[in-house]
């Protein structure tokens, strides 16, 4: 997939993704107004349905004659309001308000409309609550002289309405959730694999410019070989064998290479264990780049420290890892390599650690240089080769072993590799990419 295709289906699935998610907001949003409305609904009805039957108790002879004493006029309505029993009146809204599922917490009171005092009220409500509250209704008719108001408040009103719409609001919320998950995952996903086919890419490219040069030298080498000229110039046919030769072990380990991490990547590889003299791997390790340092005036130091240098591993595995270390320490210096390989032990291993001088890795790269394939870019320093998976194959070997590797570096100012190896092998260490 072309990298603008690519950019416009992420972004255009993000701006989809993010409209989703916006009007899911409204329509929670909504859907809690719907439900405040409802329960002001419900309350109205319920204060209604009260107020009916007191209404109706006040119209009944026999009843009213309980609470009043006889009079006449507009007072009888206001006396039969204020002889009204807490309790009974109690009853009644919880009767109505159980029935239409309301909040069982609540205060009521009844109260002047005019004068805004009070002829009943629950324990511990809140006045200045009541007289403002959205849930009243009038008691009296407006022919009456005194008008009368029921009114209520629910102090868990916003509490009850949430409760009520929890099950659909935490479903909505895991829902999304997972909608932006999974499209973080696939998106994720996606930049992986190109970031792999990128890379596989450029392994491909740098491996056939590896394998090309030194298959044209043995070619140039072989045509010179068959002139007849030649043939008869001893120093010459010495001279080209040579480079056959040595072209010839260039493109051998080339090829090894690259088998080793195929090896690893099928883990179908077992390691041969054997006391190891550390030291004297690192001795051989420096002699085989010994005249490659030389060519560039450089310096190969040591700086063997360790009290026991012998620890239990895959002699030829070890030995690889060393000259990766080394080699790419070497690659990575501009100019004269200044590469000092030290060790020092302690009760559980052996640490080697391989400073250079060269030009450093950045910050950001340096939570990627054990990746498979991944080649720190080194700006103006374009002769740099490999393919991306020494070090890989470096940490790969020594956590098989066991042991760990870290890395420091300074931009500009070189890198520090550190490797432990334990002395004993741990069966439950397993390769980790």
């Amino acid at each position: 997939m072309k990298r603008k295709l690519f950019n416009v289906i992420i972004i255009t699935t993000a701006i989809a993704l993010s409209g989703i998610i916006v009007t899911q907001f409204f329509w929670v949003r909504d859907a809690v107004n719907m439900k405040n409305e409802q329960f002001y609904q419900n309350a109205h009805l319920g204060l209604k349905r009260v107020i009916n039957q007191l209404m109706a108790l006040q119209n009944d002879s026999l009843t009213a004659a309980k609470f009043l004493q006889a009079d006449n006029g507009n007072n009888y309505h206001s006396q039969f309001i204020q002889s009204l029993d807490p309790a009974l009146i109690k009853r009644m809204i919880n009767s109505e308000f159980k029935n239409l599922e309301l909040c069982k917490v609540y205060y009521y009171g009844i109260y002047d409309s005019e004068s805004h005092e009070f002829v009943m009220l629950s324990e511990d409500a809140d006045i200045h609550e009541l007289l403002n509250s959205e849930h009243n209704a009038p008691i009296s008719c407006v022919f009456q002289k005194n008008q009368y108001i029921l009114a209520v408040y629910f102090p868990l009103q916003r509490d009850f309405v949430f409760n009520n719409m929890q099950i659909y609001i935490s479903l909505s919320g895991v829902f999304m959730l997972i909608v932006v998950a999974g499209f973080w995952l696939t998106a994720r996903s996606w930049l992986m694999q190109k970031k792999l086919s990128e890379m596989k890419t450029d392994f491909v490219n740098n491996m056939t410019h590896e394998l090309k040069t030194p298959i044209s030298t043995i070619s140039i080498a072989c045509e010179m070989l068959k002139r007849k000229e030649i043939q008869f110039i001893p120093d010459r046919v010495d001279k080209y064998a040579n480079i056959i030769y040595n072209e010839n072990d260039r493109l051998k380990n080339q090829v090894d290479h690259v088998l080793q991490i195929a090896m690893l990547d099928r883990k179908d590889y077992e390691l041969k264990l054997q006391n190891v003299d550390l030291h004297e791997l690192i001795e051989q390790s420096m002699n085989r780049f010994e005249v490659t340092v030389a060519e560039r005036n450089g310096e190969l130091k040591k700086r063997l420290n360790a009290a026991k240098s012998v620890v239990l591993a895959d002699h030829r595995h070890i030995s690889n890892v060393l000259d990766n270390l080394v080699d790419n320490a070497i690659k990575y210096s501009q100019d004269k390599p200044e590469i000092t390989i030290s060790t020092f032990s302690n009760k559980n291993g052996v640490v080697i650690t391989v400073d250079d001088c060269g030009i450093g890795i950045a910050d950001e790269h340096l939570k990627n240089i054990f990746k498979q394939f991944h080649r720190v870019p080194t700006g103006d320093l374009h002769d740099v080769k490999g393919f991306g998976l020494g070090l890989y194959y470096v940490k790969s070997i020594v956590l098989a072993h066991g042991g760990n590797i870290t890395v420091k570096s300074t931009l500009g100012k070189g890198s520090n590799f550190s490797a432990f190896l334990p002395f004993t092998y741990n069966e439950k260490k397993q390769v980790v990419k």
